[in-house]
């Protein structure tokens, strides 16, 4: 089933978040949880509507989706390392590792956008459960499964949650990239 609103379809995002460290084992020190930032995005891109396959092109120009290949997967940590003692952040766009630097500042540009336009659109719809039980849907999701979490999936494509998650990414976005260019 395709579920479409201008130029997307079966979008979704989900994010788990550890504020505070924590005990992963009760009586063992060792092994602490550190606070953490997981987002997963999926969304397919289509041409109903606006032409968003055409304008985010440069997207699954630069990092295909050999799988999904009209689909973009982004996954975004933010985690605190004792090491460093500060926060790291990863990127990962289609299974590959998306580095903040000058010549991917066009990807992130381009991501950034598409955030603020999933943030702010009006006519989302929720997938059918056909999609939600895809291996394809459960692929795209797989952080959340391993941790146990599959019975979040349907509601990581609530218009709602979609919307409020999108919203949050785009201010992380300004952050990060207000953080490198400073630097």
């Amino acid at each position: 089933m395709q579920i479409s609103f201008k130029g997307f379809q079966n979008t979704g995002i989900g994010v788990d978040i550890n504020r505070y460290p924590r005990k992963i084992l009760k009586n063992n020190n060792g092994y602490i949880r550190p606070p953490y930032v997981h987002l997963s995005l999926t969304t397919t891109l289509n041409n109903n509507g606006d032409k968003d396959k055409e304008f985010f092109a440069e997207i699954l120009e630069k990092f295909p989706n050999r799988y999904q290949p009209d689909t973009i997967n982004f996954h975004y940590d933010r985690y605190y390392s004792d090491i460093s003692q500060k926060y790291k952040k990863e990127f990962w766009l289609n299974d590959k590792p998306l580095i903040l630097r000058d010549e991917n500042l066009g990807i992130f540009s381009k991501l950034a956008q598409l955030f603020t336009k999933i943030s702010n659109s009006k006519d989302l719809n929720v997938p059918d459960s056909y999609y939600i039980n895809s291996t394809e849907c459960r692929g795209n999701f797989n952080y959340f499964l391993m941790q146990g979490k599959n019975d979040l999936l349907q509601s990581f494509h609530f218009p709602s949650i979609v919307r409020k998650n999108a919203k949050m990414m785009t201010e992380e976005f300004n952050k990060v990239i207000f953080e490198y260019l400073e630097n």
